[in-house]
């Protein structure tokens, strides 16, 4: 008897650790998948005196017709190896003309490897999906502080990066009174849906401030530029701005003892805010049951940054401000004014990021002549400064 049970225990134990091989990427929930990360090659060849190239065209022929989404945009092995294969000899440049998104070149190689390592443990043609949001806070993407605190954002420093595809919120029923934290909450206390939505909001609250006319030309004049552009939220609910700081900074609590930190601080500043939501921040079945139920709330809300100052007094509630995304800017821009000046910008470096929200002397120009203010932390919040 004493011989079968250790053979059992061994057998157990032996099960416990493949699974632990074959699925290093997935959590204990069925609903959460998690890449480990770091900042070794492992199945791709590190640079040679800072030729990423060959890093870059190797990974293109390991992830063949695997297809990652990465800020929205496809990443596959014909797109990979169409980058190493441009005529363009700066291959940072060919990157971000090809995904029209603002790439760190060295950060997504390590991702990539990373990818391909855990395809080889059993999460090849599994979906791998990271939102713009996570690319950001990942290193993936340049981050604002990269451009304006001259903080690296360097990729593997966490040790995990959540891959799993976040759900539209439409797709969730609204929360009820008492309901525990999660993405069902992202349907109460709505903003405007649509972009037309939004600009009206605007004009409602402030008839007479113009801000909905002026980022109507903005983003009109981008587009037609060939830019992709994205006006993601303008009025805003104080509820909903609440909400959206407390999935953000429970989200990131390292430990359970930090969870009930801000636990605490979260059902405080409901009561002195006289928010009066009805929201259970604790999940029933443990820390690790709310850490990920934040998690998946913020990634449902699409949150990227979010303060206690913001969420209390945020110009999002008196609409005089808006979210505004524009990437793959052409090599070659040109703005009109409200007022009739014009300007041009030459985006064509290497370096150049392509994107509005991180390109300091375009966003300079806009402040002046569409009286705008940017917060440059906030990667897409503009204000209105004729509000000031």
């Amino acid at each position: 008897m004493r011989v079968r049970a250790h053979l059992r225990d061994g057998l157990v134990r032996a099960l416990g650790a493949l699974c632990a091989l074959l699925l290093p990427w997935s959590s204990a929930s069925a609903q959460e998948a998690i890449l480990s990360t770091d900042r070794r090659f492992e199945r791709l060849p590190a640079p040679v005196a800072d030729d990423w190239r060959p890093t870059l065209r190797e990974a293109g022929r390991q992830l063949g017709a695997w297809r990652l989404e990465v800020s929205g945009v496809v990443v596959d092995g014909a797109s990979l190896l169409a980058v190493t294969d441009a005529t363009d000899k700066e291959l940072l440049r060919a990157l971000r003309v090809q995904f029209r998104r603002p790439l760190d070149l060295e950060d997504f190689c390590y991702f990539l490897d990373d990818v391909l390592v855990a395809g080889v443990q059993g999460l090849r043609g599994r979906d791998v999906v990271v939102p713009s949001g996570r690319a950001r806070s990942a290193g993936i993407l340049v981050h604002p502080q990269e451009v304006f605190g001259e903080r690296p954002r360097r990729y593997g420093t966490r040790a995990e990066l959540a891959i799993d595809r976040p759900a539209p919120q439409k797709d969730y029923e609204p929360a009820a009174d008492g309901d525990p934290l999660g993405p069902r909450w992202t349907t109460r206390f709505r903003n405007p849906s649509d972009e037309a939505e939004m600009l009206q909001a605007l004009r409602t609250i402030r008839p007479n401030s113009g801000l909905s006319a002026r980022i109507q030309s903005l983003i009109q004049q981008l587009r037609e530029q060939g830019a992709q552009v994205a006006l993601t939220s303008t009025l805003r609910r104080r509820e909903r701005g609440y909400l959206m700081w407390g999935a953000f900074l429970l989200s990131r609590a390292a430990s359970a003892a930090e969870g009930r930190r801000v636990l605490e601080k979260l059902e405080r500043r409901n009561r002195e805010w006289g928010m009066g939501v009805a929201i259970s921040w604790q999940h029933p079945d443990g820390w690790a049951a709310t850490r990920e139920a934040a998690r998946t709330m913020a990634d449902t809300y699409e949150v990227v940054y979010a303060t206690e100052e913001g969420a209390r007094r945020s110009n999002h509630y008196d609409g005089v401000a808006v979210d505004l995304v524009a990437v793959g800017l052409p090599a070659s821009l040109e703005l009109r004014s409200p007022g009739g000046v014009k300007q041009s910008f030459d985006l064509s470096a290497p370096r150049e990021t392509r994107d509005l929200s991180l390109t300091p002397r375009l966003i300079e120009w806009v402040e002046k002549n569409f009286e705008l203010r940017k917060l440059r932390s906030d990667y897409p919040h503009w204000d209105d400064a004729r509000a000031d």
